[in-house]
């Protein structure tokens, strides 16, 4: 720690604050240490980093009043949980970092048209309201930016124009591939019979199972739109972004999948 400190003291000791584009440099510093503090707040990876800058702070402080091997101690610690927060919370990061780089405000076109896109929101919803009527349970995860090949490997490649017809011939009770979900990217069908992962943070209370479970887990990591049939109920519910709508009517689900694609 005290070579951190030598180090941070010979460079602060150079630094001209009376150049405007030090102050600029030192604003834009401030603005991404609290940009990302206020961004992890939500989630359980903030208490550890608190943890951290909680024992560097004391580390140094230590070191000032002169408790050396105190500090030294406090500088290790900190050290190694600094090392080992990668290995620790490697799917956290990956997720934060997968958000990050979704760039919501750039968007990409999945339709060569309006008209395109129009035609084939009203055959999805005329798909998934038919499913729901006969209670035929279904999973059908729209790709967006976000790419799904590792969950396309799981299932069988399909890559046909989607279509009212396929959709239900897929999730017939009896057909090979109605347990597993539907990927599609566009207005085309990439493949079927594809697992998707459960994790411990979605969580649901009953009704919801384990078709409902899956369907929020895949948004918590990527942009997808998850579209999800109860067979008990009957019932539409979609997922994005970590948050599930249910209950869904024709009119709504519509109004949602215009909205998000």
């Amino acid at each position: 720690m005290t070579g951190i400190t030598n180090l941070i003291a010979g460079r602060l000791s150079s630094v001209d604050f009376t150049n405007p584009l030090t102050l600029i440099d030192l604003l834009l510093s401030l603005f991404l240490v609290v940009g990302f503090l206020f961004y992890i707040k939500q989630f359980p990876l903030f208490r550890v980093v608190l943890g951290v800058l909680f024992l560097i702070g004391s580390s140094f402080v230590c070191l000032l009043i002169g408790l050396i091997y105190t500090s030294l101690v406090l500088g290790v610690v900190s050290n190694v949980i600094l090392v080992s927060l990668p290995l620790i919370f490697a799917p956290e990061i990956r997720h934060y970092l997968e958000k990050l780089g979704r760039f919501t405000f750039i968007k990409v076109p999945r339709f060569t048209n309006k008209q395109n896109q129009f035609a084939f929101i009203n055959e999805l919803v005329d798909s998934v309201t038919e499913l729901a009527e006969k209670k035929i349970g279904a999973t059908i995860v729209i790709a967006r930016k976000t790419g799904l090949a590792g969950t396309i490997e799981t299932g069988t490649a399909i890559d046909a124009k989607f279509n009212e017809k396929l959709i239900q011939s897929i999730f017939f009770p009896k057909a090979p591939l109605h347990d597993g979900a539907v990927i599609l990217s566009g207005d085309r069908i990439l493949a079927a019979g594809c697992l998707l992962p459960i994790t411990a943070s979605a969580k649901l209370d009953p009704p919801f199972g384990t078709r409902h479970r899956s369907g929020l887990a895949i948004t918590m990591d990527t942009d997808c739109v998850v579209l999800l049939v109860s067979e008990e109920r009957g019932k539409i519910s979609l997922a994005e972004n970590g948050k599930l709508i249910t209950n869904l009517d024709r009119v709504e689900l519509a109004n949602e999948l215009n909205r998000l694609l």
